[in-house]
């Protein structure tokens, strides 16, 4: 995959139409009514302004604009010497089992996981430390809004929520990619820098985190290795864990398709494609038997950078030793003629590549 290929693969996502005040406003003018907003407790406009964002360069700078307000909003407020910082832990956690199996949605010992972060220095300055134990899900995540975070982010605030965990289902044989996140919050000295700083060098805690998560988690008759990701602001870390979730997927399953199609006698040949239900697609063909196809989806959200996922995917394949891959220069449909979710095939690459 060449870095012109890279270069022409279509963006199949949809964007607003532009009409909303909000994307008009100065960066300072933003930060203003996204403050007044939060203060109030209310959402619908910046969700508003959001759906009408015309390009990913406009959706993340509302979104970055929100975040950045309600996670610094106590350090905004004039003498507030102390601020509390929310963040959250992505976990990605790969399973394998040959039997339906079920993870407890919660860790048996967090006190184990504080002290862990205490001995190796990741809490910095931070005082008053605590993370829950509830392994929570991305919807869970996803559904606390910028105005709620602003509420906590103050030392004095009063506002609590609690956030559900979240049960590992493993419900098919084989191996599976899960993302959890643990939440946490600190009081820390507004001058100093905030956990999601002093935590971000993962080399000196991350290995000791997954020994201490892997026995915390151990299932007889199941394969367990979770792995943790840098903290990040509880707004910023849905989007981290959900392209780290990605990411391991695509891994796994280029390793073992590929594995598998050289077992059967062959080296397989790639193909990437954008597809109009904002997907993008890795198939995985066998040159000479249409019966040997696989594929996988990976879902494009609005904060993604499309550039970078697709070099990841083409460094991947490099790392697979997969000598032909090709990129589909236009988007294609979400199903083939057949109704199906389309992966082009090597036979139809003529096809998918024609406008």
């Amino acid at each position: 995959m060449t870095s012109n290929s890279i270069a022409v693969l279509p963006d199949p996502r949809c964007y607003g139409d532009g009409a909303h005040a909000w994307l008009k406003l100065a960066p300072a003018e933003l930060r203003d009514v996204l403050r007044a907003d939060c203060a109030a407790g209310q959402d619908a406009d910046f969700s508003a302004a959001l759906r009408a964002a015309p390009s990913p360069a406009e959706y993340a700078r509302l979104r970055h604009a929100a975040c950045d307000v309600a996670h610094h909003a106590g350090e905004a407020t004039t003498g507030e010497a102390l601020v509390a910082r929310v963040f959250a832990l992505p976990l990605i956690i790969v399973t394998g089992s040959r039997k339906p199996l079920q993870l407890a949605g919660a860790l048996p010992d967090i006190a184990a996981v504080s002290e862990l972060f205490l001995q190796n220095g990741v809490l910095g300055k931070t005082q008053n430390f605590g993370i829950g134990n509830a392994l929570c899900s991305l919807e869970t995540l996803e559904s606390v809004t910028p105005a709620e975070v602003f509420v906590w982010t103050h030392a004095g605030g009063v506002a609590r929520r609690e956030l559900p965990p979240s049960p590992i289902v493993m419900d098919e044989p084989g191996e599976r990619v899960h993302l959890r996140f643990l939440v946490g919050a600190g009081i820390a000295p507004a001058s100093e820098p905030a956990l999601t700083e002093t935590a971000s060098n993962i080399g000196a805690w991350g290995m000791h985190l997954t020994r201490l998560l892997a026995k915390q988690l151990a299932q007889a008759g199941a394969e367990i290795l979770p792995m943790a990701r840098p903290p990040a602001d509880l707004l910023r870390a849905a989007h981290a864990g959900r392209s780290a979730q990605l990411e391991t997927a695509c891994n796994l399953f280029a390793g073992n398709a590929v594995r598998r199609f050289r077992s059967a006698g062959g080296d397989p040949v790639a193909i990437l494609s954008a597809h109009d239900n904002a997907e993008l697609r890795l198939t995985l063909s066998q040159p000479f038997d249409d019966s040997m196809i696989e594929g996988f989806r990976w879902p494009l959200y609005p904060l993604d950078d499309l550039a970078a996922i697709t070099a990841s995917i083409a460094d991947l394949l490099i790392a697979c030793r997969v000598a032909r891959n090709e990129c589909v220069p236009r988007v294609l449909p979400e199903n083939n003629a057949q109704g199906l979710p389309w992966f082009p095939s090597l036979r139809e690459w003529p096809l998918a590549g024609t406008n």
